[in-house]
């Protein structure tokens, strides 16, 4: 039986926290009572989600989240939180089919956005259909992070528009995968499909990235680009099919 007052959680469309001292916002524990009966969805209509100078914020999702269902959440962005080390939990991957815009700012300890913690969870939760309405990325600020996503399949992206990311020293690859090409130039395995990973990408801002190396490997940008602005990200080299009228800024 769910309590009143989580009753009333789950039926919140905006969440918006921001100057609070709070550590923690879901945590979930599972009473066994000798039953081996599964657990029915837990439903939350939250569609945006703001969390905004948290100074003390250590995790947004702790516990068993299998049976949480984020079926509506929009948009998603979370500023200043300097003790964050992770965004999503591994199982909450395939229950974001309607999320549009992921924001991070400003979060100091930010190490992944998905929790790799039980790398074989996150794989395989990351083979099914993730993301299919995500068009807006934006990371600011976040010098611990070295990967955005690692090991997501091809397919999960393909809505993407708009990639935007600023001030990460440590950032080296927005897609990493297990076996890619090795400093002998021996071929690693990348399948076909990962190579069109971000298919219709059409604005990158790339700005003060000092070692940052590429978005994927294998990835060339189209010549149906709009906008491709990078900044000071000096290990970056792009492989660059462009035609006439695209706006292309490159300073090193």
């Amino acid at each position: 039986m769910l309590s009143s007052k989580l009753r009333h959680v789950l039926k919140f469309r905006k969440l918006e926290l921001h100057g609070l001292g709070v550590k923690g916002l879901f945590q979930f524990q599972i009473r066994e009572h000798g039953s081996n009966k599964e657990l029915a969805p837990l439903n939350l209509d939250l569609f945006y989600a703001f969390l905004g100078y948290l100074p003390e914020l250590e995790f947004i999702w702790k516990g068993p989240t299998n049976f949480l269902s984020l079926q509506m959440l929009k948009w998603i962005h979370v500023n200043r939180c300097p003790k964050l080390k992770t965004i999503f939990s591994p199982t909450i991957v395939r229950s974001l089919p309607m999320l549009r815009r992921l924001e991070i700012t400003d979060c100091e300890e930010l190490e992944q956005i998905f929790d790799s913690g039980d790398a074989q969870t996150l794989y395989t939760c990351s083979q099914q259909v993730c993301f299919p309405n995500l068009n807006y990325i934006c990371v600011e600020k976040c010098n611990k992070l070295k990967y955005l996503f690692h090991n997501f399949v091809a397919g999960h992206f393909h809505n993407l528009i708009e990639l935007e990311i600023e001030d990460c020293s440590e950032l080296q690859k927005v897609f990493a995968f297990e076996c890619e090409t090795d400093d002998d130039g021996q071929e690693g395995i990348v399948e076909d499909e990962e190579k069109v990973l971000l298919r219709n990408l059409l604005r990158i801002t790339l700005r003060s990235l000092p070692n940052f190396k590429e978005i994927h490997y294998g990835f060339k940008l189209k010549d149906d680009v709009e906008e491709h602005f990078i900044t000071d990200c000096p290990k970056y080299s792009p492989s660059l099919y462009l035609h006439t009228g695209t706006i292309l800024m490159c300073f090193y």
